[in-house]
């Protein structure tokens, strides 16, 4: 396999005697993307790269190579594609992927704050590619911002792709795959990671990713993140224990949109939006009027899947973006001049889980997450220091003593 330490050693190098590596487009634990060349001078691709330490397992090669089913069952304009998953003659596996230019969400969020009416466009974007996905029996669960790509105009008008798809769970038709994740580790990204995605992932369905989309569109509109900590571990705890400031408290200006990040930030997944749909009309509900919608009665089957609803019209789940003279046409104003922050950050996942997933027709597949490693009690470690303390002391005192003597 092929062998790197930092994934520009790569670049210029020829992969399966097919691709020539180029360009670095980006990295994560599990893989680096490659802009490259068709060595008979067809098109570009984009070359996604396994690292070499998981190659040896299959399991973390089997959930890699996955994506592509993934890209297959969905396809819709807003989900990058996926043209081959492939083992090179050395073994290592790669995947063809579609080449696109622009630049990751997270690149525009750490800009600045962004414009309502741009922010609701993309959050209903990103709901119209969900949509699809849910329909398709397919739940992201990494949705972040550097999950989310740009294309076009950035700053006043573009169009996005979803994606790395490679930690969803896709269920097999013939049953699908039945692993636990290796002790201690998550699947996702701590602070997108919705809370019963930390607890159990048997449990996670498609409104993990609508939980997430509300983080994203909750950082869209103030310019920091909803969970603030000093690291990975207290922000898990955080997701789990708070809510994010309400947003009338970091962005007054957009106080009327406090229901709806109630809603879409809700614990419990029962309170939450349950399909990406009923989301985007919320979006669009209080874009144009400021007021959200009434919550509709919705089946639990219906519910649990988060698939796209009956009454939605037929070939089209999700309004368009919100008109740029509704309630919230307003820009805000720019970000508070504070130390620049990194939106969208590493994913942590289990290096132990393959593909295999909910789909709306079937039950959650038996994959587990093992609770995050609790953290050390530290009032017993501060006790135990100041009897330490104690006990020098007066064994200080007792050598003053016995030497007068």
């Amino acid at each position: 396999m092929l062998e790197f330490e930092r994934p520009e050693e790569l670049v210029g190098a020829t992969l399966d005697r097919r691709w020539r590596l180029t360009n670095v487009l980006g990295q994560g634990g599990l893989s680096a993307v490659y802009e490259a060349q068709s060595v008979e001078g067809g098109a570009s691709a984009a070359v996604k790269l396994l690292r070499a330490e998981f190659g040896d397992n299959p399991e973390v090669v089997t959930r890699f190579l996955n994506e592509v089913r993934a890209s297959a069952r969905v396809d819709h304009p807003g989900i990058a594609r996926v043209f081959e998953a492939v083992r090179a003659a050395d073994g290592t596996p790669y995947l063809v992927m579609e080449l696109l230019r622009g630049e990751p969400l997270a690149d525009r969020m750490n800009r600045g704050r962004v414009p309502v009416e741009q922010a609701a466009g993309i959050v209903q974007s990103i709901l119209r590619a969900l949509s699809a996905a849910h329909a398709a029996g397919v739940v992201h669960r990494d949705l972040k911002p550097g999950n989310v790509f740009l294309t076009g105009d950035t700053e006043n008008g573009c169009e996005l792709k979803l994606l790395d798809f490679g930690i969803s769970l896709v269920l097999d038709a013939a049953g699908g795959m039945h692993r636990k994740t290796r002790t201690g580790m998550l699947l996702g990204t701590p602070g997108y990671m919705s809370p019963e995605q930390i607890k159990d992932i048997k449990h996670t369905d498609a409104r993990a990713d609508l939980w997430s989309c509300g983080i994203l569109f909750y950082e869209l509109l103030t310019g920091v993140p909803a969970f603030e900590a000093e690291n990975e571990f207290a922000r898990v705890t955080k997701v789990l224990t708070s809510s994010p400031v309400p947003i009338e408290q970091v962005a007054p200006q957009y106080a009327h949109w406090g229901p709806f990040f109630q809603r879409a930030l809700a614990r419990d997944p029962a309170q939450r939006f349950q399909s990406a749909y009923e989301m985007a009309q919320a979006v669009d509900s209080v874009a144009k009027s400021g007021q959200m919608p009434p919550a509709p009665s919705l089946p639990p089957s219906t519910a649990a899947t988060g698939g796209p609803q009956p009454s939605s019209p037929p070939g089209q789940y999700i309004p368009g973006p919100s008109s740029a003279e509704g309630h919230a046409a307003s820009h805000p104003p720019p970000s508070p001049a504070l130390v620049p922050r990194r939106f969208g950050g590493d994913t942590a996942v289990s290096a132990g889980l393959p593909g295999g997933a909910a789909s709306p027709l079937s039950p959650p597949p038996s994959v587990e997450v093992v609770t995050v490693p609790r953290r050390g009690l530290s009032v017993p470690l501060a006790l135990a220091l100041l009897i330490a303390g104690i006990a020098l002391m007066l064994g200080f005192a007792a050598g003053l003593f016995v030497g007068k003597w």
